[in-house]
């Protein structure tokens, strides 16, 4: 996803991976299957087959961790800002983990076309002889969008061959 925010003398580019639900949701999908998984372990514990509990329990909880992961996973942001003369290039979950700072004017857009016709081409952010991937994590039309805007901030595009 690419979100644009524009004020006088500043342009703030976020760049998300879309997120089908949100922790909450999956919070409470997680619950559901507790109480299915809960429900079943003790029928069978009633009967006889108690050892059900502790792996009904581990699976649960494995399944948590998968979608904590995942969900942990999508929160990554990128956030590019321009300004008069300098862009300032952000990546991190919570916050920044990585951070660039460099001048408009010595920097282009990269685009080096996908494997496959269909595919998404990468994008890459380059400053004299740094190059810096971006959006990875986006769709064929959000990396357009992207590249569409970059372009009308002033930031020249060149294509290179894969």
């Amino acid at each position: 996803m690419v979100e644009v925010h524009s004020e006088e003398s500043r342009n703030l580019l976020v760049l998300s991976p879309n997120k089908s639900m949100s922790w909450q949701t999956n919070k409470k999908i997680l619950l559901a299957m507790f109480c299915v998984n809960m429900i079943i372990g003790v029928a069978f514990a009633l009967v006889g087959a108690w050892m059900i509990l502790p792996f009904a329990g581990l699976e649960i909880f494995l399944v948590g961790v998968g979608m904590y992961y995942v969900c942990w996973k999508l929160n990554f942001r990128e956030t590019i800002a321009i300004e008069h003369e300098s862009l300032h290039l952000q990546k991190g979950v919570y916050y920044p983990a990585q951070e660039w700072r460099w001048q408009k004017s010595n920097t282009a857009l990269l685009k080096q076309p996908g494997n496959y016709t269909q595919s998404a081409p990468a994008l890459f952010l380059k400053h004299l002889n740094e190059t810096v991937e971006i959006g990875s994590f986006l769709n064929k039309a959000e990396k357009a969008r992207l590249r569409e805007y970059l372009t009308n901030l002033g930031i020249p595009v060149i294509t290179i061959a894969r």
